[in-house]
This record gives C-alpha cells, structure tokens and sequence, in this order.
C-alpha cells in the first residue's frame, strides 16, 4: 500500500516538474517544448486516473486499492494519450503565439513593438509631420540591468522588464510609440514636444518613474536609467541617422555618470563621435602596422655623453598624418589597447636597439615607458624577461620609465615588481616626477635609480626664482638618496647652464636633440661617436 501511495506522489511530482520545465525555460525549441508538455501531461493523467481507478475508501474509513481489468487499462492509456497530446498542443500554440507576435513586430515579453516595427512606425511620423512638424525619439537604457539579471536570475529581469514597460508606457502615453528594441533598451516617439521645456520634463518623468523602487519576491530593487535624445528634423530626417545620433546621445549620458539624460547637440557630440571614431582606428592600428618608434636621447651634463635613449611610440595613419600621442595614450588606457601596445613597444624597441648594436662599437641603454595597467600585470617581470632573452639583450642595457601614480596605486605590489627587477639588473626610473604626489618621502619604499624632473620644473628655471628654487630642491634630496637627476623638456641654452650649475646629472629636450626614428638615430650616434 505504502509502495503504491509513493508511486502515485512520484508520477505526480515528475508530472509537474515536466510542466514547470516546458512552461518556464526559453531557451527550449518548440519542438522540445511541446514534447516535455506532451510526456508531462500523459504523467498528470496517469497519476489522476491511479487515485480515481485504483483507490477507495472502505466503509470504515480506511484506504484500499482496487486491481486494475482491461477495460480499465485501456481507459488508461486513453487518458494519458489524449491529455498529454491535449497539454502538448497548448504548449504548441502559445509558442506559435510568441513567434507569431515576434513576427508582427511585437515583443513577446513586453508587449511593445520590436525594433523592425519601430522603425517602421518612425517612417510614418516622419511622413505625417512633413518638413516643418517636430518630434523627438528617447532612447532609455537601464544602468547596468546586466548585473542584475545575472545576479537575481532571468526570471526576475523578465518582470524588471515588464515593469519598466509599464511605466513607461504610462509616462508616454497609450497611443504614443513605444519600442524594446535590445534586451534593456526602450525606445519612445515623443510627438508633443513643441512648447519650451516640454523635451527635459518628459525625459525627467521617465527617469523617476524608471527609478521608483520595484519588490520581487523578498528583494526591493532599484534601476536607475540613462537616456538619449534626438529631435526630427534637427538631428536628422530620416530612421537611420534618428537612430544613430540618439545613440550617440546615449553614449554622452553614460560617460557622464549615469542615471540622467542628454539631448543631441553637434558641437558636443562632434567630439564623442570624433573620439569613437579614433577608439576604432586604434584598436586596428597595432594590426594594420601603424606603430612606429621614434627614440630621444638623454645627456650627461659632465661629459656630453648620451647615457640612454627613450623610446617614444608615434601613431602614422595610412593618409601620412601623425596622432599626438597625447590624444591616443589616454585613450588606449581606457580601452586596455594599452597592454598588447606595450608589450609591442618593449619588443621593437629591442630588435630594432639590436639592429642599432650592429652598427655602433657598443650596446646602447634604452628606456621604455609602462603604463600603469601594464605594471599591474602579474605577470610583468617574467614578460621582461623572457622579452629580453628573446631578442638576446643585457638586462642593463634596459631602463623602465614609470609614474608616480603607477607607484601608489597599489604600493605592496610595485615594490616587490620594482625588486625583482633589481635583481634581474633592470633599471627603473620615475617619469614626469613631480607632477604626481610631488614628495620624496616615499621613495624610501621604492627601489628606484632616476628621477625624471618633469618639464613643468625646466620651463621658466631660467627667469623664475620659485621654479630654480624648486628643482634645487628636488635635486638636493634625490642626490641625498643617492638618485641621479634627468631634467626633461631642456629646450634654451640658458636652462642647460643653470641645470649644470645645479648640478642635474643628465638632461633631455630638442636644444639636445629631437625624438629620432631609427636611421636617422644610427647616423646621429655614429657622428656623435666620431666627434667624441
């Protein structure tokens, strides 16, 4: 009796869980959906048909069961073909249903349009408002939905999803046009918006209602929005270019913290649209051989000898035009072009230094500089390494520029970085120093050979008291923990004599000598060779 009572509880329990599986997954193909519904309601009736048939109730209030005959059997199996084709049929056309509203242009989700039939609707504001009517179209992203969905699951970013579309659509209006047109953006047509102010109010609307606190089950959960916005005709006349300056407008809001709005404007976004563009060039520059390296030699003030050569990397576009590295180095930090730049850089410069080797009596030292990302690698020291055993140069013949904010980013980790390259004999020097935490206290902490007094310090030595002043100091204290001195940016014979005067160890800047690409570097050191 046990026995059969757990049987019947068991069929019902898979019976529900098939039904559960084939009702909730959406990822599953119709097919595969309605099959699960299929075997899931042939169990319900199998389990049903066990507590009706087989069991009774005796007269004294017990529990039996009666053995099944053949009529009974068949009416089983009846029963479990027909409910179960009954329930996969179900499955069957609600999935039909999805697909035929996806087709429609209506989200299945959401019900709002799709983004093939927003565009459509958009063409048809275009034509009923002619050359001199108006409209604006919103582009709403939900701030970092990602996370939340991969946190509390799809099945709580559904019905974010669906709540959003709601309240948007109560913010629009019933009639306006409102589209999902990715898996968290929402695009709305905003016809009235003809009266001063009307754009930034609806814009603030949605932005609070978007933000209102949403409670899912024992979570209270709060999305935050960003939007963009683009007026027809102003920013365009038609749904492509509509499209894409609202994107851009979007792409503004986000960069500016999230959670607000920002309405196309072409003097503003000219430069996001320019800085999009030079972010795509530089991903493909490395590949399509862009790089180039041109190489700034440093002097020792005594001897008039060049002690090392810092390795510079330039930009050519295929047009002939150069890009200030000022303008693409920010840029590849953001992105992480940075990293494979980097390793780059030390690699030419190694093969093209063994090149120069060739042609001169002696290894000239080079200096590379690292990004902050790239000096927080875990791996930076063995990369060196095997960098340099792979192009068969000294360890002393390489020096590492890096900045003092690389430093004190992570201080426990840069010195022992900055260790292991002591002992592999590697060199490091402070770039720009002096425009960071401008103290030589914690150098202390650091095993660090150069100071490189950033131009800032060199511009007016020769005229103003406070910045000889300063680089006096600057040079007292590194020459007291034993540091040699690079003045950077040395462009006037008078600051040269000063620097001497100060006693600075070496200099750098185009008095000196410019950044140089290579040949013109073998035949620069070669006469510099000849006349020392």
């Amino acid at each position: 009796m046990l026995f059969w009572a757990v049987l019947v509880l068991a069929t019902l329990l898979l019976a529900c869980w098939l039904l559960r599986l084939s009702a909730r997954r959406a990822d599953l193909t119709p097919r595969r959906r309605q099959f699960l519904a299929t075997i899931g309601g042939a169990l319900l009736a199998c389990a049903i048909w066990s507590l009706y048939h087989l069991t009774s109730f005796t007269p004294a209030g017990g529990f039996g069961t009666r053995h099944p005959d053949i009529m009974l059997g068949v009416s089983l199996v009846v029963a479990m073909v027909g409910c179960g084709l009954a329930i996969g049929n179900v499955a069957l056309l609600i999935d039909k249903q999805a697909s035929s509203k996806a087709s429609s242009g209506i989200d299945a989700l959401t019900g709002l349009q799709t983004r093939s039939q927003l565009e459509i609707s958009i063409r048809n504001s275009i034509r009923r408002c002619g050359p001199d009517g108006r409209f604006a179209v919103a582009l709403v992203d939900l701030d970092r939905f990602k996370g939340v969905n991969d946190t509390l699951g799809h099945e709580v970013g559904d019905l974010i999803l669906r709540q959003t579309a709601q309240r948007l659509r109560t913010v629009v209006g019933q009639r306006e046009t409102l589209a999902r047109i990715s898996s968290d953006e929402f695009l709305a047509v905003l016809p009235k918006i003809e009266q001063e102010g009307a754009l930034p109010a609806i814009c603030r609307k949605i932005l609070h209602a978007v933000s209102e606190p949403l409670t899912v089950g024992s979570h209270k959960i709060h999305i935050t929005s960003s939007i963009g916005v683009a007026v027809y005709p102003d920013d365009g006349a038609d749904v492509s270019t509509l499209l894409r300056k609202v994107d851009t407008a979007l792409d503004r809001a986000k960069a500016a913290g999230r959670g607000d709005f920002r309405i196309f404007n072409p003097e503003v976004d000219k430069a996001l649209l320019e800085r999009l563009a030079l972010e795509n060039d530089l991903r493909h520059a490395l590949g399509r051989n862009e790089f180039l390296l041109a190489y700034q030699p440093e002097f020792d003030l005594q001897t008039g000898e060049v002690v090392s050569m810092e390795a510079l990397l330039r930009w050519r576009r295929p047009t002939g035009e150069f890009i200030s590295p000022a303008k693409f180095i920010p840029v590849a930090e953001e992105t992480g072009v940075i990293v494979p730049l980097s390793q780059w850089v030390l690699e030419t410069a190694c093969r093209e230094l063994n090149d120069l080797r060739s042609s001169l009596e002696y290894s000239p030292r080079f200096a590379v500089n690292l990004s902050p990302r790239q000096f927080q690698q875990d791996n930076l020291v063995e990369m060196i390494i095997s960098t340099l055993e792979k192009y068969q140069v000294a360890p002393g013949n390489l020096e590492l520029e890096i900045t003092e904010g690389s430093l004190m980013d992570d201080p426990e980790k840069a010195a022992f970085s900055l260790h292991r390259l002591r002992q592999h004999g590697i060199a490091t020097a402070i770039d720009d120093f002096g425009t960071g935490y401008s103290s030589l206290s914690y150098l202390r902490r650091f095993p660090i050979d150069k100071l490189k007094m950033d131009r800032a310090f060199v511009t007016d030595i020769q005229v103003d008291k406070d910045s000889a002043a300063l680089a006096e100091s600057i040079l007292r204290m590194a020459h007291q923990l034993g540091l040699k001195v690079v003045a950077e940016g040395v462009e006037l014979p008078e600051q040269l004599d000063l620097l001497r005067h100060l006693r600075c160890d070496a200099a750098q800047g185009f008095l000196l000598a410019r950044p140089m690409f290579l040949p013109e570097l073998t035949g620069f050191l070669l006469d510099h060779q000849e006349k020392g």
